[in-house]
């Protein structure tokens, strides 16, 4: 039983990415449930198997639904991306890159009429939650729609989300 857990753990997290890395937790969570279910039949155990059954499945429902919002395959995750090239990107530049002023965004935001926010790690690490709740509740006294939007993968913040939408 070790080696197999051993062979699955190190299958999924050898060649997975940072992105996928939600999900192979989710899925290494949902073994350990599948893991539980078969210790409680080998001890003949109706309670181990139940909950070790739930555990199993819930997290690979979980999983599912992760690879569903991320738009990939649920399978290619799982296997762990072996057999794929990876892709390289030219050094070229794409897209234009145009600096800007507090001052300018500020006149931006003071004439827009749809303002969308997406929180995340960047405005955790600078504590810019307060400013931007300020800067939300003035915008919003001026009459712009203001909105939150969170990853379908990481809706794990906190507090009212009557405004937010993924």
């Amino acid at each position: 039983m070790t080696a197999i857990a051993l062979a699955f753990g190190w299958h999924l997290v050898a060649s997975i990415g940072g992105a996928d890395m939600p999900v192979v937790v989710s899925m290494l969570n949902s073994y350990s449930g599948w893991a539980a279910a078969a210790a409680g039949f080998m001890l003949n155990n109706d309670l181990l198997i139940v909950t070790g059954a739930l555990v199993g499945s819930s997290g690979a429902i979980l999983s599912y639904i992760m690879c569903k919002a991320m738009n990939r395959s649920f399978v290619s995750v799982i296997a762990g991306g072996f057999g794929n090239d990876v892709q390289v990107s030219s050094s070229e530049e794409q897209g234009e890159h145009r600096e800007t002023t507090a001052e300018e965004v500020a006149e931006l935001l003071k004439n827009a009429s749809s303002v969308i926010i997406t929180p995340g790690y960047g405005m955790a690490v600078a504590q810019a939650q307060y400013p931007v709740a300020d800067i939300t509740a003035k915008l919003r006294e001026r009459g712009v729609n203001v909105r939150f939007w969170y990853s379908p993968c990481c809706r794990t913040f906190t507090g009212p989300h009557e405004r937010a939408f993924s």
